[in-house]
């Protein structure tokens, strides 16, 4: 089946650091900076959000800590782990 992206996902894809495309759940989780992780549908409009959890330190980031990708990577297959386990 051909899906179908509006423009306002364009603009918030070209605009991220980091997208991942959730096929099963029709959502795409995108990190622009910070440590909040949009989820998006597919004409672009933010359904939820999720916070990068620090792994190391086992907390959850601040706004004001850089964040390594590979904890970014990380808390994306912790979210997507868990719609699969429910």
């Amino acid at each position: 089946m051909r899906k179908v992206y509006g423009i306002e996902l364009l603009r918030q894809l070209h605009l991220a650091n980091f997208v991942y495309y959730n096929e099963e759940f029709d959502e795409i989780y995108a990190w622009f900076n910070g440590p909040i992780i949009k989820i998006l549908n597919y004409l672009g409009e933010e359904v939820g959000t999720a916070t990068i959890y620090n792994s190391e330190a086992n907390r959850e980031y601040t706004p004001e800590e850089i964040i390594p990708m590979h904890d970014v990577q990380t808390s994306v297959d912790t979210i997507v782990s868990e719609l699969y386990n429910e």
